[in-house]
């Protein structure tokens, strides 16, 4: 029997977690390193936000190749070559002498990393049994929470002694260890599409994008967590200072409390998740629940202004659901096509949250702009905004999702329980 069939936490679950703790850390970096970056090549505001965007460019270009290349090679071989990819970035990155250089550094980076969540979903689903994925994949994220927390504090603190080209030769080294944690650590498996062509593989999307079931599920957890990430990577930062009139250093102290709350959120909404699934909860059940509370939890920080903040941290810490809507979809498909649905969801869910953040820009710019601060009015009309797309894909996932069996077109029907 496999290593990772008796010891799915050390062999599995915790390889794909360091690598997942890199993946969001990078990804949250640039945050920190404005100041240094625009000091040291003089860019524009413009060239500035390209630089951080150019991540998610090469992010959303990698996901369906990546998808196919999950279900033919696995996810062992396929997330370990392509953060070597990553590495590449980061070297390219601490040694570029121009915004060109560092620019596709910060691409390379956003496609190694690209398949840094879904790899591992792909994996917990093949190897954990079935009730312990929602709990393994809310642990995994809540590492990855600790990675974006990292990337705040500590990187920030080390600029004091160290510049920014050291820290990102440091997280290329790091990448590189990762690589080899999870090629040599994780087991191998026979992957049901590796006999399959690529042009086969690749025409299974349309099994994926034609199935009513993906797009309930996929468009409500792109909903969810898209507004998740619009409120956790920027505009939370602003809503303190504009709506809940913080200054700079209680806005960063909330803004670390924040975090560690979305941790915390992962651990128990995790645990309590698990221990009910185990007792014959489903988890299409428990998804409904849990995005009927956040949807509440948003609309009432809408309305309550600067009173709102306690809500904040209940908003955090419960989660959007992801790891349950992963869970589920793996169960929904036969195994061949876990990596096309994981990263066809990533699709979704990434261009929402691109659209959600530029779109909260937007309503914002409806209004005067007073002392360099957006109106609370302009917050208050976005979130309603998001919360009645959010309402109104719940109507959906509700009328229109019940417990299914596994679908697909090649191989047998997945044992599904109480999906």
């Amino acid at each position: 029997m496999p290593a990772g069939a008796t010891r799915p936490v050390a062999t599995i679950w915790l390889p794909f977690s360091i690598a997942y703790f890199l993946c969001n850390a990078l990804r949250n970096i640039n945050a920190v390193l404005v100041p240094e970056l625009t000091a040291e090549f003089a860019l524009t505001a413009s060239q500035l936000g390209l630089l951080t965007s150019v991540f998610y460019i090469g992010f959303s270009i990698m996901q369906l190749p990546a998808g196919i290349l999950l279900d033919r090679y696995g996810s062992r071989r396929v997330h370990a070559t392509l953060m070597i990819v990553a590495a590449a970035g980061c070297a390219l990155h601490a040694m570029g002498g121009s915004f060109l250089a560092i620019a596709l550094g910060r691409a390379l980076i956003g496609l190694g990393l690209a398949v840094g969540l879904m790899s591992a979903a792909k994996s917990i689903a093949q190897w954990f049994a079935l009730p312990r994925v929602p709990l393994a994949l809310n642990m995994l994220m809540a590492v990855g929470g600790l990675g974006a927390i990292v990337a705040a504090g500590p990187v920030g603190w080390s600029l004091d002694y160290v510049s920014w080209r050291m820290v990102f030769s440091a997280a290329a080294g790091l990448l590189l260890l990762a690589s080899a944690l999870l090629y040599f650590v994780v087991p191998d498996r026979h992957e049901a599409g590796s006999r399959q062509s690529l042009s086969t593989l690749a025409a299974g999307f349309g099994v994926v994008f034609a199935n009513g079931t993906f797009w309930r599920l996929g468009l409500m957890m792109a909903v969810m967590s898209g507004t998740n990430t619009a409120m956790q990577s920027l505009w939370i930062g602003p809503w303190l200072r504009d709506v809940g009139g913080f200054d700079r250093p209680q806005s960063l102290a909330l803004m670390t409390w924040l975090a560690l709350a979305a941790v915390a959120g992962y651990i128990v909404v995790g645990t309590a998740c698990d221990w009910l699934i185990r007792r014959g909860a489903r988890a299409l059940t428990l998804y409904k629940i849990q995005c009927c509370i956040v949807i509440v939890l948003f609309a009432l920080i809408a309305l309550a202004g600067r009173e709102a903040m306690p809500l904040w941290f209940a908003y955090f810490a419960m989660g959007s659901g992801g790891p349950l809507v992963l869970a589920m979809l793996s169960r929904r498909f036969t195994p061949e096509f876990t990596g096309r649905v994981n990263t066809a969801s990533n699709v979704l869910l990434f261009s929402l949250a691109f659209l959600f953040q530029w779109g909260v820009g937007v309503a914002l710019d409806f209004w005067p702009v007073i002392d360099g601060r957006y109106a609370a009015e302009g917050y208050r009309a976005a979130f309603m905004v998001l919360t009645a797309l959010q309402f109104a894909m719940f109507v959906v996932l509700v009328v229109g999702e019940k417990p299914q069996t596994a679908i697909g077109v090649v191989g047998g029907v997945a044992p599904v329980a109480k999906a």
